[in-house]
């Protein structure tokens, strides 16, 4: 049923470009699924079941080089203005600590706040789920509301400190409630709630808690892993128990959508970053997952269905880069390259011409990653970047010894060039990646 429904989202259409009649976009961003753990993205063996991402993938484009910075919170600003963290200041998870509180700024420009101020229709705006865009405690109760979402119904970020997924601290437009609810079913039941009231055309972000920790056993109808006698503390069945239960209300989320809603909206679903390192098995690597620049820390899933997809069921393998998204969504919800072009300056590419013909030219020769401490604009204690062009990938951390690979190699990620001598070719790949990323951050 699921797979019925979702190919409405594909039907063949005119190339893609900025939308000439109103359409609905539902933006799913979830927490700590990496490709590993979405067989289509890796064919990895000990990847759990995702029957409703891959009917989704079946309707739509699959991504197979996209990259976000490999923590959360940055990754969630790069998408909702389009910016790089480093002009955004998240560079890291938020807290608030001294080194982690600089939340998203008022001044930077989300979708919901361009949608208002550019779309050539009104919209309604929503955001369901984890936020992590703001620190100190004083803010966080109105952060997306402020943010320009016109409702928010969610978690201010991580279920920790006394919270887990049964048990924690929901807020609704900046008023706090107990809610007991698992949580992935009620953000699944939040967004299904808001769906059903919003006004077409409607902007609908749904960032899940899902798979992040804490480790736990989702209900046993929402997925096959048998923990019985298996410890909260074990990692490895409770976080794809929890990616499975992910899949199973993703499915329901899309099939509770009347299905002509359905067919005039455009679902975009990313991971925020690679899988956590404790939940990692080979032939993945642990330590090189989450939190890290290598590529199980920053290529993640991506799909879009919709409308525009002239082709159900191709794959792209371009890079593309979370701020992308911003642009992207602009694109589907009608906003003219012109009206665009006076939002403030960002660093996104719209992917709606890959909607037409995933295999055109490329759009970006190179992607970009960051990570550093302390969140703000410097100066830093710890900043690691990444800059990676089809074939070649260039780490640079402070205070270390680049790192560089060929990624077309079979070695890949396991030979750093730089560590001996090399080539023509790859001194002359080396160095254009070098100056590329001088040149951006200079």
């Amino acid at each position: 049923m699921i797979a019925t429904l979702l190919l409405t989202l594909a039907a063949p259409s005119a190339p893609a470009q900025a939308v000439s009649t109103p359409q609905n976009v539902l933006v799913i961003l979830a927490d700590d699924v990496g490709c590993d753990m979405v067989g289509l993205f890796s064919g990895h063996p000990d990847a759990p079941p995702t029957p409703h991402i891959d009917a989704l993938a079946a309707s739509g484009v699959a991504f197979q080089a996209a990259y976000t910075d490999p923590i959360c919170s940055p990754t969630r600003a790069c998408v909702l203005t389009g910016r790089y963290s480093f002009r955004t200041g998240v560079g890291n998870y938020l807290a608030p600590t001294p080194i982690l509180e600089h939340s998203l700024q008022p001044d930077e420009v989300t979708i919901p706040e361009a949608l208002a101020s550019v779309a050539p229709w009104p919209f309604d705006t929503s955001a369901i789920g984890k936020w992590h865009l703001t620190a100190l405690p004083q803010s966080i109760a109105l952060g997306p509301n402020q943010q320009g979402f016109a409702w928010f119904e969610g978690v201010a970020g991580n279920l920790y400190l006394g919270q887990n997924f049964y048990s924690y601290t929901e807020i609704r437009n900046g008023v706090p409630t107990l809610e007991t609810t698992y949580a992935t079913t009620e953000q699944v039941d939040d967004a299904l709630a808001r769906v059903a009231v919003m006004r077409e055309p409607w902007f609908l972000y749904l960032a899940t808690s899902a798979g992040h920790q804490p480790w736990h056993a989702p209900p046993p109808a929402l997925h096959t892993y048998n923990l019985v006698g298996v410890p909260d503390a074990s990692p490895n069945e409770h976080y794809r128990a929890s990616v499975q239960a992910l899949d199973s209300e993703l499915g329901r989320l899309l099939a509770g959508i009347d299905p002509a809603v359905l067919a005039r909206t455009t679902v975009i679903l990313m991971g925020d970053n690679g899988s956590p390192n404790e939940v990692v098995t080979a032939p993945s690597i642990s330590g090189k997952s989450k939190g890290t620049l290598f590529e199980g820390g920053v290529r993640v899933p991506l799909i879009i269905s919709g409308p525009q997809v002239a082709f159900p069921g191709s794959q792209c393998y371009s890079l593309v880069n979370s701020v992308d998204l911003f642009p992207t969504v602009l694109d589907l919800c009608g906003v003219p390259p012109s009206a665009q072009a006076t939002l403030r300056p960002h660093d996104g590419l719209s992917l709606t011409p890959y909607l037409a013909a995933p295999w055109r030219a490329p759009l970006r020769s190179w992607v970009f990653a960051t990570k550093f401490l302390p969140n703000g604009f410097g100066p830093y204690t710890s900043i690691g970047r990444m800059i990676r062009s089809s074939r070649w990938k260039l780490i640079r951390r402070d205070g270390q010894s680049d790192l560089f690979f060929d990624m077309a190699s079979a070695q890949g990620e396991n030979l750093n060039l730089a560590g001996a001598p090399m080539g023509l070719t790859e001194r002359a790949a080396y160095g254009r990646l070098a100056r590329q990323l001088d040149e951006l951050v200079r």
